[in-house]
């Protein structure tokens, strides 16, 4: 005799950068262990590789993680998490003042959805030479060496990966149709206050944010932090 199938709840979420609305299921135990598995490595591949897994695993639409922005993936795994788990979560955070840990509970229905600019994509290095960038998508993330990410080398990388196209006066150079090698020259050829403008790009790239405040327990600092980005919600 056959065990009785559950049936999980479905719910919606809209993936930020395309306004697409999916519908996806709480994870379930198999898949909650897959996280924590990867959590307690404390590798940061792996746990991206496990987030990836566990929301192709509960989202019925067909979606391309892999070719998702990460803040797409943050929007995700939250609204995910949110269901699977519960709505808040529990931080042990250090005081500004005195260094004193202190609880904070959070709502996940309190973290600001990713706001988009579709128009910081387009950066002029000079008065007639402009590079038009996409967001870094989970593989262009995932493809740089571990600890590469905050390196000038993984920087340029991540912005030769970025690149849609070139303009000037001339005409639109797709990047498409460009060798990495003619992309590689581009960037080098770039002065410093030029490179700092690409970088400004990825670095204030939109994000999950929660505005925290909390009075701290031993000497009574009123403490006031932005979270950003899906690992500052669970460390």
């Amino acid at each position: 005799m056959a065990l009785p199938q559950l049936n999980n709840a479905r719910y919606e979420v809209t993936i930020p950068s395309t306004g697409q609305m999916v519908t996806y299921r709480p994870y379930l135990v198999k898949e909650e262990k897959i996280l924590m598995l990867a959590m307690e490595s404390n590798d940061t591949k792996m746990i991206m590789n496990a987030t990836a897994d566990v929301i192709t695993a509960c989202v019925f639409d067909e979606i391309d993680v892999n070719k998702m922005a990460m803040f797409d993936i943050e929007t995700l795994f939250i609204a995910l998490r949110s269901k699977s788990v519960g709505e808040t979560v529990d931080l042990n955070v250090k005081c500004e003042e005195c260094d004193s840990r202190n609880d904070v509970q959070i709502s996940f229905n309190d973290i600001k959805a990713p706001v988009i600019n579709t128009e910081a994509s387009t950066i002029m290095v000079t008065d007639d030479v402009g590079i038009t960038l996409r967001y870094p998508s989970f593989n262009d993330i995932n493809s740089i060496k571990q600890g590469n990410t905050e390196t000038i080398e993984g920087a340029m990388e991540l912005v030769i990966k970025c690149i849609t196209s070139i303009f000037d006066e001339n005409g639109v150079y797709d990047a498409k149709n460009e060798t990495k090698k003619s992309l590689t020259d581009f960037v080098e050829s770039l002065n410093t206050e030029q490179f700092i403008k690409l970088s400004n790009f990825f670095s204030e790239s939109p994000s999950l944010t929660y505005d925290m405040e909390f009075k701290c327990h031993s000497c009574g600092k009123e403490n006031s932090q932005e979270l950003r980005g899906l690992q500052s919600f669970f460390t």
